[in-house]
């Protein structure tokens, strides 16, 4: 276990530790400090004659969570282990994440649903740092006729805004996880708008990555993730790792780089299924003669 006055040193103590290959087993604040728990567990030997077991081996699940699953049945395992839910429409969405993530992709294809379900959406383009990001969200919201407002350019414009009945998503920049005012102006935010935070993030990064984002994400306000780029992540272990060790709720899935394919619920026969797709043991193709 580990104090540190920042998570950021936190982190970097348990690596000075235990090296690259510490698992974050839990983290939390306790009063002015931020405490974790590390542990350097062996890996869970692939077992070929085992699909489940052989699926936690190729998706790189950490040690922790893989001795804990690999003899329960994997709906049972995954079930009991992760939390999941649904996105809170009842507020502005606040849809953040680090930079190429997914967030106006998310954005879009939410407000597709709503257009398709017979309601008009309000879209909200916080994004002054990527460039051309509110020209293409203004023009995909034409096409959806949703409403569509930009505040880059409008200091304070969102926060000025009467409530609405209607959904509301609101697109922000991409935002460095480790950088303490970026961390710190998202919290503001999502208290000034009474908005809830989703984390978009990818799901093929390096889990020990996954996890510091996803810790960092949640200490800012965020409470739901969205995983995107299914469609080319084969190894999930870095999804698993952040829902595993952070309270974020699993809710949907970006699956395909499509604005007309639908976000997935995720769910754990959803997730079961991915890992057990992904990891089975493909054989070997004979070299045509």
């Amino acid at each position: 276990m580990i104090r540190a006055a920042s998570m950021r040193e936190a982190f970097a103590e348990a690596h000075r530790i235990l090296g690259p290959d510490a698992l974050i087993l839990d983290s939390r604040r306790r009063g002015r400090e931020f405490e974790i728990t590390v542990a350097l567990d062996p890996e869970l030997p692939p077992d070929p004659a085992n699909p489940w077991r052989q699926a936690l081996s190729f998706h790189g699940i950490p040690a922790h969570i893989a001795s804990a699953w690999a003899d329960q049945p994997p709906d049972a395992a995954v079930a009991g282990s992760l939390s999941f839910g649904k996105l809170d429409f009842d507020r502005p969405l606040v849809i953040a994440g680090p930079p190429g993530a997914g967030k106006t992709m998310t954005t879009v294809k939410l407000a597709t649903r709503f257009v398709l379900a017979g309601v008009r959406p309000t879209v909200i383009n916080a994004d002054q740092n990527r460039a051309g990001a509110s020209a293409q969200l203004a023009a995909l919201c034409r096409i959806l006729r949703a409403e569509f407002i930009d505040t880059a350019s409008k200091k304070g414009g969102m926060r000025r805004r009467p409530a609405s009945r209607r959904p509301t998503l609101i697109d922000l920049p991409g935002m460095d996880p480790f950088d303490k005012s970026e961390m710190d102006d998202l919290r503001s935010m999502v208290e000034e708008v009474s908005g809830v935070a989703a984390l978009v993030m990818p799901a093929g990064l390096d889990a020990a990555d996954s996890v510091e984002i996803a810790s960092r994400f949640h200490e800012a306000g965020a409470t739901a993730l969205i995983p995107t780029r299914l469609d080319v992540s084969r190894r999930l272990g870095g999804l698993v790792a952040a829902a595993g060790s952070v309270p974020l709720q699993l809710t949907e899935a970006g699956t395909s780089g499509r604005v007309s394919d639908a976000l997935e619920t995720v769910t754990p026969a959803f997730l079961v299924r991915r890992l057990l797709d992904a990891g089975r043991v493909q054989e070997p193709v004979a070299n045509a003669a």
